[in-house]
């Protein structure tokens, strides 16, 4: 368990820095466990409104009350403790809470296929510019070649009728 804010009060999570989708361990040896309860249970829900509020059982392990939970969004999440005869630990009506980040975006396969598809169309077109300016310059050099033989033969030609 990793150290944090209310872990005077034994409240503990299993990672210092939250993310919506985490699935992380609560554990609590609090007032509730060091009064003589017997169970606990977590009522935890997320923002000030409490959204998707749930009450869970905990399960006594190791000298601790815990349980595993998924964080299923960003903002705050926030927690109380309950034993079965309705004695609550909220911290002192403050609750316990904890920001929730949001899950990292994970780049889907589909878009580095896109990237790499227009890398790829880049280099085609590169390729085909390269080609082009190579095709070009062979067809401007063959006219001056034939040209130049033609005026050749025609020279020749023409100085041996001269001769004659």
């Amino acid at each position: 368990m990793k150290k944090g804010i209310y872990e005077e009060n034994g409240v503990k999570l299993s990672k210092k820095t939250l993310k919506a989708g985490d699935t992380i361990e609560l554990s609590y040896t609090g007032l509730l466990k060091n009064s003589g309860a017997k169970d606990v249970k977590v009522h935890f829900g997320y923002n000030e409104s409490w959204e998707d509020s749930q009450t869970v059982d905990m399960e006594l392990r190791d000298d601790a009350f815990v349980v595993s939970l998924t964080l299923a969004k960003a903002g705050t999440f926030s927690c109380a403790f309950v034993d079965p005869i309705g004695n609550w630990d909220n911290n002192s009506g403050m609750n316990y809470s904890f920001k929730v980040a949001k899950a990292a975006a994970k780049k889907t396969t589909k878009t580095r296929s896109a990237s790499a598809k227009k890398s790829s169309e880049k280099a085609k077109k590169s390729t085909e510019a390269d080609d082009s300016e190579v095709a070009k310059a062979k067809t401007e050099a063959a006219p001056a070649k034939r040209t130049g033989r033609t005026k050749s033969a025609s020279a020749s030609r023409k100085a041996a009728k001269e001769t004659k």
